[in-house]
C-alpha cells in the first residue's frame, strides 16, 4: 500500500534492523559524481576536448556496455591528473557544492533511524569520499557506506566497482557483513535487488513508472510509503 507521510520510524523490535539508504535522488537531488565531473570537466577546457574525441571510441561501445563506455570518458577527464589533486577537488565539492543539493527530508528520516537505534547504512552508486563529505558538511557522525570505486591505469583513472543494482548487495555482504535488512530508502527501480529484501520501503519522489513497477515487485505484507523531497 501506498501512501504520502512524515517522518515515521519502524516499531522498537526492529532496533536492531538494517536500515539502507540510497544517495543519488534520495538524500541528494541529483547523481553527485556526473554533476562533479561536468563541472570538473567544464573548469578544464582541455580535458573536454580529449572527452570530445573519445566519444567516437565511446559510442560504439556503450552500445555493449555503457559503463565501459563512461570509464573511458572518465578516463580522458583524468588523464595527467595526480590522485591527491583529484582527491582534494572530489573533497571540496563535497564540502562547498554538494550541501546546496541535501534533501532535508530524507535527513530527517536518516537521523530519526538512528535515533531509534536501528543500523543505519548507505549504499551509493556514488563515491563514498563525496557522501562522506556530506555528512561531514551537515556535522553528522561517519556511517558504514559502500559505493563506487576507481582505480588509477594509464595516467587516468577508470572506474573498478559500479556500485548500482545487484552490486549493491553484492557489496553489502562483502564489505559490510549485510545479508539482509527491514528498510529501504530510494528513489529508483534499479534498487530492485535491495527492495525485494525490505519490509519497509521508502520511495522518495518516485516517478509514476517507478511506483508502479514497485507496487507490482513486492508483496502485500510489504509496507510502502511515498516521502516528497521538500
Amino acid at each position: 500500500m501506498a501512501s504520502d507521510s512524515a517522518v515515521s520510524v519502524e516499531p522498537s523490535e526492529l532496533s536492531s534492523s538494517v536500515v539502507v539508504f540510497d544517495f543519488d535522488g534520495t538524500l541528494v537531488s541529483r547523481d553527485s559524481f556526473l554533476d562533479f565531473v561536468f563541472g570538473y570537466c567544464a573548469r578544464r577546457p582541455g580535458r573536454l576536448l580529449l572527452v570530445f574525441a573519445l566519444l567516437p571510441l565511446a559510442l560504439p561501445l556503450a552500445l555493449r556496455s555503457w559503463q565501459r563506455a563512461a570509464s573511458l570518458l572518465l578516463w580522458g577527464i583524468t588523464l595527467g591528473t595526480s590522485t591527491r589533486s583529484f582527491v582534494r577537488a572530489l573533497r571540496r565539492y563535497a564540502l562547498d557544492t554538494l550541501p546546496g543539493y541535501a534533501n532535508d527530508a530524507i535527513f530527517i528520516e536518516l537521523a530519526a533511524q538512528i535515533d531509534a537505534g536501528h543500523r543505519v547504512v548507505i549504499a551509493t552508486g556514488s563515491m563514498p569520499l563525496l557522501v562522506r563529505g556530506l555528512l561531514s558538511a551537515r556535522r553528522l557522525a561517519p556511517l558504514p557506506i559502500v559505493g563506487s570505486r576507481l582505480r588509477r591505469r594509464w595516467g587516468g583513472f577508470v572506474t573498478e566497482t559500479h556500485c548500482i543494482g545487484k552490486t549493491k548487495v553484492r557489496e553489502l555482504r562483502h564489505r559490510l557483513g549485510i545479508c539482509e535488512w527491514s528498510t529501504v530508502y530510494t528513489d529508483s527501480f534499479a534498487d530492485r535487488s535491495l527492495l525485494r529484501g525490505a519490509r519497509y520501503i521508502t520511495l522518495v519522489s518516485p516517478s509514476g513508472r517507478t511506483l508502479r513497477r514497485t507496487q507490482r515487485l513486492i508483496d502485500d505484507a510489504t509496507e510502502l510509503r511515498v516521502l516528497r523531497r521538500l
